[in-house]
């Protein structure tokens, strides 16, 4: 499974971006549920993963 489709599946969970980091090579995603209190780390290495990302959660705000 891609990056991409665990943080999809992530946020299907519940679980919401608080905070995302590009470095040179590596994009770091923070996420959070809410309704637990439990947060995870996703970190991907293909900024196409990455554009997939936030264009999910852009369609996700328009929605």
């Amino acid at each position: 499974m891609s990056d991409f489709n665990t943080l999809k599946n992530l946020y299907e969970d519940g679980y919401r971006c608080i905070y995302y980091d590009k470095a040179e090579n590596n994009h770091t995603i923070y996420l959070k549920n809410f309704d637990n209190e439990s947060s995870t780390v996703v970190e991907l290495e293909d900024d196409m993963e990455f554009s997939q990302f936030q264009n999910y959660i852009n369609d996700l705000k328009m929605s």
